[in-house]
């Protein structure tokens, strides 16, 4: 079956992905603050914006920024960005429900973060409500990228294991099961770094370094790792 890929923008993402994210499932980039989540999620949206093609941006963290989008695309361009700022996991609920009632047709949705406004909801007496809830967020989305072949990017957030000092995601194992591309972004002494850490049809483990730039993610000296 040939897989259908979206450029990211980034050279050094689209090496490591082999063109781009897939269409039909939800790509999640995780990581610690500061690794480059929202920036690649902006870089995306304005690769498929450049394209005339139309993006539903839910920002969850009021992180979207117009003028770091006019530095990697243009203003006019950012016409194709339809951004819904959300401020609670009821909202966030809503406006993934709304998605496919858009008179615009998508080529990518972005939810960033998809855990933030979750991270708030949740505590140890409505963990298996809002888990679930979690789901059926996330089930939408997949139903969405699957039904309209599109891609869908969602950014999660990270937090220590006491056990292992290992990262795990906020979300645990339902942002896993329904992400069919997971990749770790962090940061290195002298770059940051990109590695596959789940994916159907691409080896586990491989790392490309990149930097943040005025120009969005670029390769740094270093390459694929």
């Amino acid at each position: 079956m040939e897989v259908k890929r979206v450029s990211t923008g980034s050279k050094p993402l689209d090496t490591l992905l082999e063109g781009g994210i897939e269409r039909g499932v939800i790509s999640n980039f995780y990581g610690e603050s500061g690794s480059g989540k929202t920036n690649a999620c902006i870089q995306i949206s304005a690769e498929v914006a450049s394209s005339h093609g139309n993006v539903a941006y839910i920002d969850t963290e009021a992180s979207f920024s117009a003028e770091r989008f006019a530095q990697i695309a243009s203003e006019a361009e950012l016409e194709n960005v339809f951004v819904k700022d959300v401020t609670d996991f009821q909202q966030q609920k809503g406006a993934i429900n709304s998605l496919q009632a858009m008179e615009q047709d998508l080529e990518l949705v972005v939810v960033d973060s998809m855990v933030s406004l979750y991270r708030l909801k949740v505590d140890g007496g409505n963990a298996s409500e809002v888990n679930n809830e979690l789901s059926e967020q996330l089930s939408k989305l997949s139903e969405i990228a699957r039904n309209q072949d599109i891609p869908v990017v969602i950014t999660n957030q990270v937090y220590t294991s006491f056990d292992d000092d290992e990262l795990e995601l906020v979300g645990s194992d339902v942002p896993k099961y329904w992400s069919k591309c997971l990749i770790q972004l962090s940061e290195s002494q002298d770059s940051r770094v990109a590695e596959i850490a789940k994916h159907r049809s691409l080896e586990e483990g491989q790392k490309v370094g990149f930097e943040i730039t005025d120009n969005g993610l670029q390769r740094n000296d270093s390459g694929v790792f």
